[in-house]
């Protein structure tokens, strides 16, 4: 299958590194706050003063073997390079356009081309970045123009040198540069895996569907994601660090920075540690995603030291256990666990394994809903370790975790089951180590007749890849799973679950900002209902109220819980709960997604 290498890879190296990566965030003095590549729209530099870079381009340190051992090291699977990014620059011999690496700069030399060669050596699919739609380089690169909303402030298309936006064709950029140059890299570079694209904003669907032919001409075996516009491409590409709460339908991937920027920035030292890289890692494969994760070479050829060493743990995590990761298939439960994560793997003709990644060491960890016959369970990479498991009750599985695990970064313990195929799993929702999870993707939405209080159009503008985010009336799942445009009080979603005992329960809803880089907010009224074996329905009215959780945040689609209040529930049983908001103070708080509700047995 053209698309089985990606499905099994789940783990890619993505590199920005252009003449942004000189001046490092840094220009004239001023420090920009956003990301490194996007100086140039950020201080408005015009051509003339951008274009001068290209004199200092001369990194001694470049060793595209290097680079490839890296990532094969860190245990990556395909390499992503920016051939040409929003500044117009082509960081390969473009004969289309001087504006390039080699005739440029004093460097001189072809760096795709020497990636290319390497990549095979190191086991690297190789793919290519280009930013088909802006170029703030030519005069008629994509510009949405002035009524468009902004990024972070800042203009999509150059509309400092070219400020004339009524003047400005995209055809004859389309057609003059952009369709040439990928021509250029479709035809020189030898096999190309992915075709990465970005911030589809002006593009027509025509022009995206040209280049989609372009590719398969050109590359019949090479893939495509899904930002290339309208609907195309053959995986899709979720937000800059954005995380899915649910395994998606068809194939995915995450791209995400080691620290706050995609190209290099001289102060920016908040990079993630292995521990972070791993649980994100993990994380994505039990939703069947992959991790694209991004360096930023330095101006010199190298990456920064700090990226190596993150990189160097990360590999040594994926020698030791990335039988967990690579092939396997998404969680077959029906929600996350606190302590961790799990995954499928399936072997042709052998008895089905699940993989318990273990991010938060504890005595006992617990598994409801498994209707498999577990035939062994160990500590993975050492099949000496037996793990005592057994039943505690119903569908309910607990494994007694070896107390030397604890010491262990993200330790593996392994289960196999006495079937072959994909794992029975009970759909049941029950309470598990006195909490009860209900995941946004596992409720029933139900709308009703009212058409929201607000105004749609206040609530969107463009994303961080310049994707449109569609203002509608009721709630829907996006396309990470969470409850979004959760703003109509007509509008609720409703989950079943079994509560083994009665109690007080401790309400906690979990939102996510659906916009990337918009803060975390409460303030948001709520109604929750449980009804269940005849009786009386027990509703809680109660105003959200907490704090952003910085530990469950992917930095730029931050996460948060807040408390509604406490709920009494007497007796066993079934119960449904539906959930709904009645009204929201303003216009940050009504950009959260719900992700799920939580009932905290008190």
């Amino acid at each position: 299958m053209r698309a089985q290498w990606f499905s099994e890879a789940r783990f890619g190296m993505f590199i920005h590194w252009g003449l942004y990566s000189i001046p490092g965030g840094i220009w004239r003095g001023r420090e920009m706050s956003y990301i490194g590549e996007w100086l140039q729209a950020c201080f408005r530099i015009p051509n003339r003063e951008y274009g001068a870079l290209a004199a200092r381009f001369n990194p001694e340190r470049f060793d595209a073997e290097q680079w490839c051992r890296t990532a094969r090291d860190a245990g990556m699977r395909y390499l992503v390079f920016s051939a040409k990014h929003h500044d117009g620059f082509a960081m390969y011999r473009s004969r289309v356009d001087s504006y390039n690496v080699v005739d440029a700069t004093p460097f001189g030399r072809d760096p795709l081309a020497e990636l290319a060669a390497a990549c095979p050596k190191y086991g690297l699919k190789l793919g290519i970045y280009y930013s088909q739609d802006l170029d703030w380089h030519h005069p008629d690169g994509g510009d949405p123009g002035p009524e468009s909303p902004k990024n972070h402030g800042m203009s999509w298309g150059n509309d400092w040198d070219y400020p004339a936006h009524r003047g400005k064709r995209f055809r004859r950029y389309f057609e003059g540069k952009a369709i040439p140059q990928l021509t250029e890299l479709l035809t020189g570079y030898g096999p190309v895996g992915i075709m990465w694209f970005d911030c589809p904003l002006t593009i027509s669907r025509e022009e995206s569907g040209r280049i989609v032919e372009l590719v398969r001409k050109l590359q019949p075996d090479c893939l495509i994601n899904t930002r290339i516009g309208h609907g195309f491409g053959d995986y899709g590409s979720y937000g800059d660090n954005q995380l899915p709460a649910a395994p998606p339908e068809g194939m995915w991937e995450t791209p995400g920075t080691l620290n706050r920027t995609w190209g290099f920035k001289w102060n920016d030292h908040d990079w993630k540690t292995p521990g972070e890289v791993l649980s994100l890692l993990a994380s994505l494969a039990e939703k069947d995603t992959n991790y694209l994760l991004n360096v930023g070479p330095m101006p010199d050829g190298s990456f920064p030291p700090e990226t190596v060493r993150v990189l160097r743990e990360t590999g040594k995590w994926l020698e030791r256990y990335g039988f967990a990761v690579y092939g396997c298939g998404a969680n077959p439960f029906q929600c996350s666990f606190d302590w961790g994560y799990v995954t499928v793997e399936q072997r042709p003709g052998k008895r089905t394994r699940l993989h318990l990644i273990i991010r938060e060491f504890r005595p006992e960890i617990r598994l409801y809903g498994l209707e498999e016959v577990v035939v062994r369970c160990w500590a993975a990479a050492e099949p000496e370790c037996p793990v005592e498991f057994g039943c505690s009750g119903g569908r309910c599985l607990t494994i007694r975790l070896p107390e030397w695990l604890r010491a262990r970064l993200l330790p593996v313990v392994t289960l196999e089951l006495a079937c072959r195929n994909a794992p029975a799993v009970c759909t049941d929702l029950v309470p598990l180590d006195h909490v009860l999870r209900l995941p946004a993707a596992r409720g029933t939405i139900r709308h009703g007749q009212r058409e929201a209080a607000v105004e749609p159009a206040e609530l969107r503008g463009l994303g961080a890849a310049g994707e449109r985010h569609p203002a509608v009336s009721h709630c829907c799942l996006d396309r990470t799973g969470n409850l979004a445009e959760w703003h109509n009080p007509a509008d609720r979603i409703e989950w079943e679950a079994y509560f083994p005992e009665e109690g007080r329960y401790r309400v906690e809803v979990v939102t996510v900002s659906g916009i990337h880089g918009a803060a975390w907010k409460t303030g948001q009224k709520v109604e929750l209902a449980v009804s269940g074996d005849g009786g009386a329905a027990n509703v809680l009215v109660a105003t959200l109220n907490g704090r952003p959780d910085p530990s469950a945040s992917d930095r730029c689609y931050i996460r948060g819980s807040a408390e509604a209040g406490t709920l009494s529930l007497n007796g066993a049983g079934r119960r449904k709960i539906s959930l709904r908001m009645l009204d929201c103070p303003d216009r940050e708080a009504l950009a959260m997604t719900l992700a799920e509700l939580r009932l905290v047995r008190l």
